[in-house]
């Protein structure tokens, strides 16, 4: 007959209190071997000791009760340790990487409160498609692109002309010149007419920040989206996005994971 240790000497013989073993048999990390239908007593085989080993290992390493019987559970008991820390290890680094970042993002967001400038937020939303029309150009200045706008506005029946409307900057002034795509929202499909183009602004996940409609205003948001961005390992996905919003601007930079 196998030998079975009764919960006490198991206890002794582990170094786990007695309590915690009870503790592990009610979530289901380790049940005994056996329970004595009239006396309640739980007996444990020698076997056990090992499975409370391996329990204990993952445990000192920072796993959660949680996380170590569903690993258990999954795993069974055919799998090697080797094939279980490894498993471990990758879960430990993705929590040490989001970690790292989030620490990076702290520390970005205290550096900003030490300048003269209030810090400018930056929030992430999710765009959906818009039916536009619109008219691209190389301009001189930024302002510039505001005549292609009125154009645009001109050509376009009233009834047709949706709330949003803005400048697409396919390029700016650091890339050495300037081209910008003034577009308006439309309520439904228009005929193509030679001045403008129809199409579409695209569904996109995007980086936020608000300014005024002055140049300084605007730098100051341009450049706190993109040390955000580069905080967090984002590059653009696409043209930067300028809405208007009456005396306001919402500056969007369609993201991509880097």
């Amino acid at each position: 007959m196998a030998v079975q240790y009764r919960i006490g000497e198991f206890s002794n013989l582990s170094g786990v209190s007695a309590k915690t073993l009870r503790f592990y048999d009610e979530i289901g990390l380790l049940r005994p071997a056996s329970v004595d239908s009239r006396t309640g007593y739980r007996h444990y085989l020698p076997q056990q000791l090992e499975q409370l080993a391996s329990i204990l290992a993952l445990k000192n390493l920072g796993v959660s009760l949680a996380d170590v019987r569903h690993l258990i559970c999954r795993v069974g008991p055919s799998r090697d340790r080797r094939g279980l820390l490894t498993e471990l290890k990758r879960t430990i680094e993705l929590s040490m990487q989001t970690a790292a970042q989030s620490l990076d993002c702290i520390n970005a967001a205290l550096e900003e409160l030490q300048g003269a400038r209030p810090p400018i937020p930056v929030v992430v939303k999710r765009r959906p498609a818009v039916l536009i029309a619109s008219v691209r150009a190389k301009v001189e200045s930024y302002t510039e692109i505001l005549k292609f706008e009125r154009e645009l506005l001109n050509a376009l029946p009233i009834d047709s002309i949706g709330d949003l409307r803005g400048v697409l900057w396919h390029r700016c002034a650091d890339s050495g010149s300037l081209e910008g795509e003034a577009f308006v929202a439309l309520k439904h499909k228009m005929p193509l007419r030679s001045f403008y183009d129809l199409g579409q602004l695209p569904a996109a996940t995007v980086a936020c920040a608000y300014s005024g409609l002055d140049d300084d205003s605007a730098e100051q948001a341009y450049i706190a989206v993109r040390k955000w961005m580069n905080v967090r390992g984002y590059r653009l996905a696409g043209p930067k996005r300028e809405i208007y919003l009456d005396q306001m601007l919402e500056i969007q930079f369609p993201l991509k994971s880097a």
